[in-house]
């Protein structure tokens, strides 16, 4: 048996430090421009192999990157964390119990988003030539797993996507994230049965249903039993030991590889378990944003990259790449998820002028295709030429997504917004100590002036906290309500003279509240309204402003100014 050298060592020092600084470098290039960092990270690995280095400067290239096992082994170490902690994050990022209780309309934009790409992609992915295929026996084997892919809607690049744009915090961005949660749930339930049964070699009725029935049961039993044993076990960290400690990060990583091994066991792939483990942990009331954050900071900052560098390090994308096949994957894919969340968005009776805008949401493939395509790829269920592909066409919807929803949102007509907002709705909060505090003094200064019960007003504000924090980082929230029988949109804006836990995703404090109302029948101008903020305190130079100035009349004069600049800026051709 080989053992690890110096030699070994020194080359996997060299390689961690070129791949992990390579990609920081580019992924910060890509994040000034609006860009996913995967992009980055997957590119530096192709520059770094066969496909450039390799067929430019060969020996640099096979000193730096030998064909050794023992060398690949020690990278491919790292990189498989990479892999594992991305789908426990992407797990931690789901908040389940908040996304069952408005399941009534997420439920049916995810079916829609997951039955129909695959009945519209199942036959020309069947059709495709032999020499797409490593055993051609598995053609419908094959066409069911690629259809599957196309089902595949990347839940971090379209809430990114949401974020920029200033609407992820509205409900029709809940609705969004939502149904991409559900989606995320059911589709690797999906992946994991067919990786299965291709890796059973053969397509017995026996062992489908057994699979199917092991893969719902640990999926049932963890979200249900073990989601309270692990609310019980954070709860301890969290009151007897210290939030402060570490301790919270050491039980996710201890909880991901316990979950990880018991799916491999069952015979379920061991990513599907981590994902589990990730949305049971986020389910546990101590996970504060601060705790999802330096899992974040630990996971893409170190593993991710160098899991997507060692992927571009393992193909030869300029030997293996068919446009044809690019081209088919890419536009396949983004239709058909285009189509499908369409007519989910119609069966969820969601207004027309949405729909566009809930259905470019579900078209990026982002990461979680590459990471499907890489474990079909290990188990040779696809082609390298496959392979490529799948990433190429991945890489393609993510690049158009961002562009695409930021142009359907400019066609908002000028017309949605009738605000009502005056210098008298500028509130110096100087008691509330807590969130809920602030809230209830807020709706009952805001209920007399819009003519509505405090009970009521109460009750539809708090409902949407409930489903998703309003704070957007940066010291703001934005708590609104859709209520029915309210002529205008309102707008009050709450500086409170402590900051208040708000559970923001940066995990900073809030010292700057916009609570919008709007009407149920025109939910486009909340939409509308919440864009023109999002802009306004995106700025540096107006958050500062606003925070720093206790002149209710400055304010005022500043936000109408902002709102009224956003107005014409949505309108096409005015930008």
């Amino acid at each position: 048996m080989e053992t690890i050298s110096e030699h070994h060592l020194f080359l996997f020092l060299i390689q961690f430090a070129l791949l992990l600084g390579a990609c920081k470098i580019v992924g910060d290039f890509l994040e000034k421009i609006k860009q996913p960092t995967i992009t980055g990270d997957i590119l530096v690995g192709l520059l770094l192999g066969p496909a450039i280095f390799g067929r430019y400067a060969p020996e640099w290239q096979s000193f730096l990157f030998p064909a050794d096992k023992v060398q690949w082994a020690m990278l491919g170490t790292i990189a498989w964390f990479g892999n594992l902690f991305l789908l426990m994050e992407t797990g931690l990022e789901i908040n389940f119990s908040k996304v069952w209780k408005q399941r009534g309309e997420a439920l049916k934009l995810c079916f829609a988003d997951l039955i129909i790409p695959i009945v519209l992609c199942f036959l020309p992915f069947y059709l495709l030539p032999d020499y797409y295929l490593v055993d051609p026996s598995q053609r419908f084997l094959f066409a069911l797993f690629i259809a599957s892919i196309m089902t595949i809607s990347a839940l971090s690049v379209a809430i990114r996507g949401l974020q920029d744009l200033g609407i992820l915090k509205t409900d029709m961005g809940f609705l969004i994230v939502s149904a991409l949660t559900l989606n995320d749930i059911f589709g690797w339930v999906m992946f994991t049965i067919i990786l299965g049964i291709f890796a059973h070699q053969g397509v017995e009725i026996g062992y489908i249903l057994r699979l199917i029935a092991m893969t719902l049961a640990f999926t049932f039993i963890s979200l249900t039993l073990l989601k309270r044993v692990v609310d019980k076990a954070v709860s301890l960290i969290h009151t007897k030991i210290g939030h402060e400690t570490g301790y919270k990060t050491t039980f996710i990583v201890i909880l991901g590889m316990l979950m990880g091994a018991i799916t491999l066991y069952i015979g379920i792939h061991s990513l599907f378990g981590f994902f589990i483990a990730g949305i049971l942990v986020g389910e546990a009331k101590h996970i504060s944003e601060k705790d999802r954050q330096t899992i974040h900071r630990m996971v893409y900052s170190i593993f991710v990259p160098i899991f997507f560098a060692k992927i571009g390090l393992q193909i030869d994308i300029l030997a293996n790449l068919d446009i044809f096949l690019v081209s088919l994957i890419t536009i396949l894919g983004v239709a058909t998820r285009y189509f499908g969340a369409y007519i989910g968005a119609i069966w969820a009776k969601q207004r027309k002028a949405n729909r566009a805008s809930i259905a470019i949401s579900h078209t990026a493939g982002g990461d979680m295709h590459i990471v499907v395509a890489m474990l079909a790829f290990s188990a040779n269920l696809i082609t390298e030429r496959v392979f490529v592909s799948v990433i190429a066409a991945s890489i393609l919807s993510t690049i158009i997504f961002g562009p695409w929803l930021s142009l359907t949102m400019r066609k908002l007509r000028k017309d949605m917004l009738a605000l009502l907002f005056n210098k008298q709705d500028i509130i110096f909060d100087i008691r509330s100590k807590t969130k809920d505090e602030l809230l209830k003094s807020l709706i009952a200064t805001a209920a007399p002036r819009i003519g509505f019960k405090e009970s009521i007003l109460r009750t539809e504000v708090f409902a949407r906290e409930e489903q998703m924090s309003t704070a957007v980082g940066r010291g703001v929230a934005f708590p609104h309500a859709h209520l029915d029988g309210l002529d205008n949109t309102k707008l009050f804006v709450v500086k409170p003279a402590k900051e208040i836990d708000w559970d923001s995703p940066d995990g900073g404090s809030v010292k700057l509240v916009f609570l919008i109302l709007s009407p149920s029948e025109t939910p486009e101008a909340q939409l509308k309204l919440m864009q023109a903020l999002s802009a306004t305190v995106r700025n540096p130079k107006h958050l500062e402003f606003l925070l720093s100035t206790d002149d209710a009349g400055k304010i005022y004069r500043m936000l109408k100014a902002q709102i009224a600049e956003c107005e014409n800026c949505l309108i096409p051709g005015t930008a």
